[in-house]
């Protein structure tokens, strides 16, 4: 029987799993949100690196290719192609479009920190610096004075002096000192070469979040080196979520390989689960039977683990119960016989007796004749008990009228008790007429002898699905509920019934449970409120003589 709110071994391991992903997950966004403590930066380093380079080297070759009339067109559509704001960031200290209206004092600082330093890479290179009179260049380079910034190719004097060390720096390659006889394409060739486009003309500055946490910022920067203009600008990209609706790293990939680790999980996990429940549920119904008395149980034992060992020792235990009852009924069957004939002679003796005692020693005949009436009484019950569960194996089950055999057993067992036959005379069931018989008429002297002279008597049958319910009930004083679970063993009699005068052998119930057990059926009894008795036999239904399935 299983208990109000148990939970399944199955959904217990399934439960567990869940915890345990789920302590997984936690522990693996427990590191990722340490790693991101001191910084979005980290994330630049892998995937989203990757992604903002290539989308940088694209916007690169549209504005080189493009006039800085034409950027704030280009800014639009990209923003509106990826859901997110973008400007240029111009060396001079100013945005080349305005499509980013009020960027936040924590972004800007960090735009103003940054200055361009000398690439470092093979030999001396001088970082490159304000000169006198706002002219800038390589000091002593060649030999040559410095030249005058060109328009919008100098850094504004907010982003030269001193920078943390920790951030991140714009670095400009220095470029070769034009050779005799290179014209300026060749020139400006060689300057592209030294500057290292393809190589890695585009790189993430920074990538951080407000302080309120409402949006998150990217720089890069972006290499021109064009014959007019600007030779590098910082592309600044706004965004209302940390993947940049993709931009940055697209996180559907994550999410769907988490749910693909948890399928599988689920997937890899079940059947191993499933391989235990299902042989726990085995033994767990093998011992419901035992408990009900079937001891003809089959479990599979070729399983190698500690399973299978308690399933051979279930069946092992189930044999030696079955072959223990088996002959304890023999036992008691044989004794019961054998008990017949000296009872017998005793009898006869005592009717012989009563004809020769005087009328004085009538009263002690009458005494001894009662305790042997009732010990002829005992042996019946036991022989009808032996019969009953020895001829198990002979049975006759056929289509039974319920209500025909009802009134007969009410005829023979109970010609003067008040019951009441509420039982159609369309129902039938498949049973054994005789064991059948039997338990009705057990059931009816019980009613009789427990429920006393007023005792009323109720016989009904419905149907349920594909059983037949048969009931006999009583208005008599019920059984305590601690007793109930005991009634169908042998011998047992509760406290209230050992009386002489009510007390029987203790063998009624348990003949009525091994006659309809024996029909296919099952026996329950209940108490019925504000008093009384009810025993519930199920047994199979037919309908026109078939067996209804």
């Amino acid at each position: 029987m299983k208990r109000k709110g148990s939970i399944s071994l199955l959904w217990k391991m399934l439960i567990w799993l869940v915890l345990h992903l789920a302590l997984l997950t936690l522990v693996v966004a427990s590191i990722g949100m340490w790693q991101l403590y001191s910084g979005l930066d980290v994330l630049l380093r892998g995937s989203a690196g990757d992604r903002l380079r290539v989308a940088g080297e694209q916007m690169s070759s549209q504005l080189r290719q493009r006039p800085e009339d034409e950027w704030q067109e280009l800014m639009t559509a990209f923003s509106e192609e990826h859901g997110v704001r973008c400007d240029v960031w111009m060396p001079h200290g100013e945005w080349a479009t305005h499509t980013i209206p009020d960027v936040p004092a924590d972004v800007m600082d960090r735009l103003k920190s940054l200055r361009r330093t000398t690439d470092p890479g093979p030999g001396p290179r001088n970082p490159m610096r304000l000169g006198p009179a706002g002219r800038v260049g390589p000091a002593g380079r060649g030999g040559q004075p410095a030249q005058s910034i060109p328009p919008g190719r100098g850094m504004p004097p907010e982003l030269d002096g001193t920078t943390d060390e920790n951030e991140p720096q714009v670095r400009e390659p220095a470029r070769p000192v034009p050779r005799a006889g290179q014209s300026r394409g060749q020139d400006h060739q060689s300057r592209l070469a030294a500057d290292g486009i393809g190589f890695q003309p585009v790189r993430p500055i920074f990538f951080i979040a407000e302080k309120q946490g409402e949006a998150y910022w990217v720089a890069m920067h972006i290499p021109l080196m064009r014959r007019a203009g600007p030779e590098h600008v910082i592309w600044l990209i706004r965004a209302d979520s940390i993947s940049g609706n993709g931009l940055f790293f697209d996180a559907a990939p994550w999410v769907v390989g988490a749910l693909g680790l948890l399928v599988f999980s689920f997937l890899f996990w079940t059947p191993f689960a499933l391989y235990i429940t299902r042989y726990v549920v085995k033994l767990k119904n093998a011992t419901d039977g035992i408990a009900e008395g079937r001891f003809d149980v089959q479990i599979d034992t070729s399983r190698r683990d500690e399973l299978g060992s308690l399933g051979e020792a279930i069946q092992s235990m189930a044999k030696r119960l079955d072959h223990l009852v088996k002959g304890q009924k023999r036992f008691l069957g044989d004794v019961a016989h054998e008990l017949c004939s000296p009872l017998a002679r005793l009898r006869t003796g005592l009717g012989i007796l009563e004809s020769r005692l005087p009328e004085s020693e009538q009263a002690r005949w009458a005494m001894i004749e009662d305790e042997a009436g009732e010990m002829a009484e005992l042996i019946d019950e036991i022989l009808a008990f032996s019969r009953a569960t020895a001829g198990l194996k002979h049975l006759h089950r056929s289509p039974i009228n319920l209500r025909a055999l009802v009134d007969e057993s009410i005829a023979r067992d109970a010609p003067h008790a008040h019951v009441e036959c509420a039982v159609d005379a369309s129902i039938r069931t498949l049973a054994d007429a005789k064991l059948l018989k039997r338990a009705m008429g057990n059931l009816l002297r019980n009613a009789i002898r427990y429920a006393g002279e007023d005792a009323r008597i109720r016989v009904s049958a419905s149907t349920k699905g594909e059983q037949v319910v048969l009931s006999v009930s009583d208005n008599g004083p019920g059984v305590p509920e601690s007793e109930i679970v005991n009634l169908f063993e042998p011998f047992y009699r509760p406290d209230s019934a050992r009386a002489r005068e009510t007390g029987g052998a203790g063998l009624g119930l348990t003949i009525v449970k091994s006659c309809i057990e024996a029909c296919g059926g099952s026996v329950y009894v209940r108490n019925q409120e504000p008093s009384g008795f009810c025993v519930e036999m199920l047994l199979p239904r037919t309908v026109d003589g078939l067996l209804q399935s």
